[in-house]
C-alpha cells in the first residue's frame, strides 16, 4: 500500500506495529507492507547496536521506504531471515532499474557501478539501509532505497535517481513481490507431514 502521511523517516515509525493502522479488516494474517518516499534522518533511536556504538547515522534526501510487519514470526532469528531473502529480491527488482548488478552483503544492497558521493568516484555504494525488529509479538521491519543520497549522506551512500515513474513501478513490484514472498512461505509450512 502506497502512504502519502509519512513526510520524513526518523525512526520511530517502525518501533510499534503499524498494519492495522492503514489496512484495519484488510490487515493480513501473513503479513503486510507500506511504502513511501520521504526525506530520511535517523540520528537518535537506533535500532542497530552496531550504528549506535559507532555513532552513526542515518541521512537521504528521498528514500523509497518499504516497512512491513509479519505477526506470524516470532522471534529475530527468523526476522533476520526474512529480512535477507526479502532484500535479495529488492535487489532483484532494483538491479532492472538501476542497469548494473546488485551485490546483497547482509542486510546492505550494494551496487556495481561507476559514481560520485561526497566529491569521491567510487565503482561500487550502497543503495539501501535496513533493519528489523520484534515489537507486540511480530517481526517489524523497514528498507529504504535512495533516490537521492544528498550531499550529508556518507560517502559510500548510492543515488539511484529513479524517475517519478520508475519510482512507483519499483514500489509496486517491491510490495508484489512481499506478498508472493509471505504467501509462499506460508503454504509451504502447510504441506509439512508428520508421521
Amino acid at each position: 500500500m502506497f502512504i502519502t502521511d509519512q513526510k520524513i523517516y526518523d525512526g520511530p515509525f517502525i518501533h510499534q506495529r503499524f498494519a492495522y493502522k492503514y489496512f484495519r479488516d484488510k490487515t493480513s494474517a501473513t503479513g503486510n507492507i507500506v511504502s513511501f518516499v520521504s526525506p530520511v534522518e535517523v540520528t537518535t533511536g537506533l535500532i542497530d547496536l552496531e550504528d549506535a556504538l559507532s555513532k552513526d547515522y542515518i541521512y537521504s534526501e528521498k528514500m523509497i521506504n518499504f516497512c512491513w510487519e509479519i505477526p506470524c514470526i516470532r522471534d529475530c532469528f527468523g526476522a533476520i531471515a526474512f529480512q535477507r531473502v526479502f532484500n535479495t529480491g529488492i535487489g532483484d527488482i532494483l538491479a532492472k532499474y538501476v542497469k548494473a548488478p546488485i551485490n546483497v552483503e547482509g542486510d546492505d544492497l550494494m551496487i556495481i557501478k561507476e559514481h560520485k558521493q561526497g566529491g569521491i568516484i567510487q565503482t561500487q555504494g550502497k543503495a539501501s539501509v535496513s533493519i528489523t525488529h520484534m515489537a507486540g509479538e511480530a517481526a517489524i521491519g523497514h528498507t529504504g532505497i535512495n533516490i537521492v543520497a544528498g550531499n550529508r549522506a556518507p560517502a559510500f551512500a548510492f543515488s539511484t535517481n529513479l524517475s517519478e515513474s520508475d519510482t512507483e513501478k519499483f514500489r509496486a513490484e517491491v510490495e508484489q513481490f512481499f506478498y508472493w514472498l509471505v504467501n509462499d512461505i506460508f503454504v509451504a509450512t502447510t504441506k509439512i507431514q508428520i508421521k
